[in-house]
């Protein structure tokens, strides 16, 4: 065989060598774009998740307001209060509604 032709079988290998890498790497191009989408998707519903593990966190530091764990006299004391202010808040709002003549009328 003469120089030439070892020229042209090496640079025929080269070419062929380069065809069949193209033509694999056009054949995973779609399955590369596919897995990039599931990536995004994963990384989106991670941040999600993260953001709600964040959210049960601060919830959970947050313990000390238990009902559980307070005094339970504090809690009635507290019970007591809210009921009155809610009693006394209907009871504003029943007299703003009254007609002004029934204002001598004891309820």
């Amino acid at each position: 065989m003469q120089w030439w032709q070892w020229v042209l079988l090496w640079a025929a290998l080269a070419l062929l060598g380069t065809a069949y890498v193209g033509w694999r790497l056009w054949r995973l191009w779609p399955p590369l774009k596919a897995l990039g989408r599931e990536a995004a998707d994963a990384q989106d519903r991670l941040t999600e998740i993260e953001s709600r593990v964040r959210e049960l966190q601060e919830q959970l530091d947050s313990v000390d307001d238990l009902a559980v764990l307070r005094s339970p006299t504090e809690l009635r004391a507290e019970y007591e209060t809210l009921r009155s202010r809610r009693r006394a808040e209907r009871e504003a709002r029943r007299r703003a509604r009254r007609p002004a003549w029934t204002d001598h009328v004891e309820w």
